[in-house]
């Protein structure tokens, strides 16, 4: 019911936006890209193919390989490959947007899709620790984009006060990393019933439950190359991110001026509405009217934003097809 009625009042925005900017124009805007539109989509998949690939870095974990008879069984290094890594990626991605729970459906999906390929440990902990990282990587591109929106903008009170709840958010999440980092509370073993209910078990060792948290926490002690790894294939989510919108405004009619520095704006504008609307399925109508509002006050005009948020969500429902065949594949 709750779905059904978010998705009422999200297409009655999507339409009361676009007729606001005007039917003509944005299917105008649309038909500009052309065949460029297959390197957006290049670019979505690919978006997902980093974050498969810091999930990866992050699943690492030591196994066992049995020797000649006799002697001592010497470590293995076990990893999960990029196929069910990225698979999981983009089937987690359409099960978040077709849901409500947003992460609550999408992150349990990956766990136990992982869990075909290195241990259910290893694959709560990955997801968990990749999402920390993912997180942080959020955290500065919005805080970056916020002090170059104040640099650029005469900023309404409204989005003034998005921009401060977005300062105030990362200063508490910091906050509550370093103090877990510190104190390393057992989170996990007082939640143990949610994780046996995801691990897909009656019950879980109080062991088990112990390892997750010590690996999560044993994120401080990684090698520098590691941590530098993950990092990077952050990074680049973000810079494909930027790239994709950088492109779409070239392409649309009057965007031949724009810069990086408009892309990037564009998008950490675009970041903050999908982690604060993620609960809403698609984001359906709240990605055209914020991305309008930002457009606007940039100077490119609503139009321009409307457009490149729909460009985006026919990427995503593209892309999303894939991941539904996914979870289809999965369950047969």
């Amino acid at each position: 019911m709750i779905r059904l009625l978010t998705a009422i009042l999200g297409a009655a925005l999507l339409t009361y936006t676009i007729r606001q900017v005007g039917w003509d124009a944005v299917i105008a805007g649309i038909t500009s890209v052309g065949w460029w539109f297959l390197v957006i989509l290049i670019l979505g998949a690919t978006r997902m193919a980093v974050r498969a690939r810091a999930w990866m870095a992050c699943a690492e974990e030591p196994g066992v390989r049995n020797q000649e008879p006799g002697s001592s069984p010497q470590p293995e290094a076990r990893s999960l490959p990029f196929g069910a890594a990225f698979g999981a990626m983009m089937a987690a991605d359409a099960l978040g947007n077709l849901t409500p729970l947003g992460l609550l459906a999408s992150e349990p999906a990956k766990m136990m899709i992982a869990r075909r390929r290195v241990s259910t440990v290893t694959s709560i902990a990955s997801v968990t620790i990749e999402n920390a990282f993912y997180t942080v990587s959020v955290a500065i591109v919005l805080l970056t984009g916020t002090w170059f929106f104040f640099q650029r903008a005469d900023v309404p009170a409204t989005l003034e006060y998005f921009a401060e709840a977005i300062v105030v958010g990362a200063v508490v999440g910091s906050v509550a990393f370093l103090w877990a980092a510190r104190t390393r509370p057992a989170v996990l073993s007082r939640l143990a019933p949610i994780i046996t209910k995801l691990a897909g078990r009656a019950d879980a060792p109080a062991e088990a439950l112990r390892e997750v948290e010590t690996r999560i926490y044993g994120v401080l002690q990684w090698p520098v190359a590691r941590l530098a790894r993950v990092a990077v294939w952050e990074v680049a989510f973000h810079v494909a991110a930027v790239a994709e919108v950088w492109i779409v405004l070239r392409l649309l009619p009057g965007g031949s001026g724009t810069t990086l520095t408009d892309a990037f704006l564009m998008e950490s504008a675009g970041r903050f509405v999908t982690v604060a609307f993620k609960f809403i399925p698609y984001r359906l109508g709240v990605d055209e009217a914020g991305s309008g509002a930002v457009a606007q006050v940039l100077g490119f005009g609503p139009v321009t934003g409307v457009t490149l948020a729909l460009i985006r969500r026919i990427r995503i429902l593209c892309l999303n097809v894939f991941g539904i065949i996914q979870l289809v594949r999965r369950r047969t």
